[in-house]
């Protein structure tokens, strides 16, 4: 055995033999203070007042720093283990919460600059190198991943094909939402917002506002205007589209039980869009209907507004009234009074309803079902008003039409 690897192998065991002896003491006063002196033996660096929480796994220590007033908590994981180059800097003042991974892998820097918050459960890792900046929030669940197994050789396993590694820029004050996911090659310029349950796989400019699978620029936060029709919605709801978009787009190439998903989309994420919705537009009703198996009627799919125990019996036939005309015509219909058109059922008109916008929600086959929503007051509906409900509409058509059966049987059900 050489000097070098007599000297590493060394330095390893006095690392668990600190970390195991020390780690472990409750993070009263005592237990904070003796790590945060007598780590100072086997880390790179550690700044004046780091908190380090019991129950945390470092792992190559002389790889890694830890800058002023920072906070660990446990169950973190900060893993420089696999090459001399590889390095882990925790800025002054960033917090990790509890569960966070932290990975540099083979010749690895990942730099968490100051006054960042990674919340729970968050995993960060290389090989490529990664840059997060000042003023950050990183919202639990979310995954940043500097590599991409590469995979165009069919002769040869995946796992052996190697990976990319373009490495990661996450710039100063941004904030990722819940499970975000974060791809290799991306940057994500400073002051962005990326909404909860969205995929980076492509540069996004400072200042906006991305959402979606992929993620997509819907806003710009310096208020320039966007060629783009998704910036014509509200943040809230396209955060609620891209998540129905997400669960469909994962149960449908996974193969997931159908009884499962009509259910969960129904009563979870369908019903939380409808209710940005009806904030947004300031409506007081708000309604899907979808077609029945035999495509001659309408039924209830989901409402808020209107007694679910009333209109989960309710059948429109294709042709006839307010929705049945949308559902056969395929066109866009503007209703200031209410009581001067044809309606199927009395629900509409005993409920209060003055005024309604509905549209067409186009499925497979020529399929269409409707998308409505009402006031209690009169109003004065503009066209801009029916063109961002069809946008939302299409949407939703795009993300449950492999689902329409199951989710028409399982609301009938109830």
């Amino acid at each position: 055995m050489n000097t070098e690897q007599s000297t590493s192998r060394w330095m390893r065991l006095r690392e668990v033999l600190v970390t195991t002896l020390l780690g472990w003491i409750p993070s009263i006063a005592l237990g904070s203070k003796l790590r945060n002196v007598l780590y100072r033996s086997i880390f790179a660096r550690i700044g004046s007042s780091v908190y380090i929480q019991n129950g945390v796994e470092f792992i190559n220590t002389s790889c890694i720093e830890i800058s002023d007033g920072a906070y660990i908590f446990n169950d973190v994981r900060l893993n420089a283990k696999g090459h001399e180059n590889n390095k882990i800097c925790i800025g002054k003042q960033v917090v990790l919460e509890r569960g966070v991974q932290v990975g540099a892998l083979n010749n690895t820097c990942i730099n968490i600059d100051e006054n960042t918050y990674i919340a729970p459960y968050v995993c960060i890792a290389g090989p490529g190198n990664i840059k997060i900046g000042k003023d950050c929030m990183i919202a639990s669940h979310s995954g940043i991943y500097a590599n991409n197994h590469n995979f165009a050789d069919l002769n040869v396993l995946i796992r052996e094909q190697g990976v990319t590694r373009k490495g990661i820029i996450i710039e100063d004050n941004c904030w990722l939402g819940h499970g975000v996911t974060v791809l290799d090659g991306v940057i994500i310029g400073e002051g962005s917002v990326i909404g909860a349950g969205s995929v980076v796989s492509k540069d996004i400019p400072p200042f906006s506002v991305a959402v979606g699978v992929p993620a997509k620029v819907i806003r710009d936060r310096q208020n320039k205007e966007l060629d783009n029709n998704n910036s014509r919605l509200d943040i809230k709801v396209n955060v609620a589209l891209a998540q129905i978009e997400k669960t469909a787009e994962l149960s449908y190439s996974h193969t997931v039980n159908a009884t499962v998903f009509p259910d969960f989309i129904l009563e979870n994420l369908l019903y939380v869009l409808l209710d940005c919705i009806r904030e947004v537009m300031n409506v007081d009703t708000i309604t899907i209907l979808l077609p029945t198996n035999n495509g001659q009627q309408l039924a209830v799919c989901a409402t808020i507004g209107l007694e679910e125990e009333i209109v989960e019996s309710v059948r429109i036939p294709i042709g006839q009234g307010f929705a049945g005309h949308i559902a056969a015509s395929g066109k866009q219909m503007i209703v200031d009074d209410l009581s001067k058109v044809e309606v199927v059922s009395p629900i509409l008109r005993n409920r209060g309803i003055q005024s309604m916008i509905g549209v067409p929600l186009r499925l497979k086959e020529g399929a269409s079902g409707v998308f409505h929503v009402g006031t209690f007051r009169h109003c004065e509906f503009t066209k801009d008003d029916v063109q961002r409900l069809q946008l939302v509409g299409d949407r939703i058509g795009s993300a449950i039409e492999p689902f329409v059966t199951e989710i028409l049987r399982t609301s009938q059900s109830k």
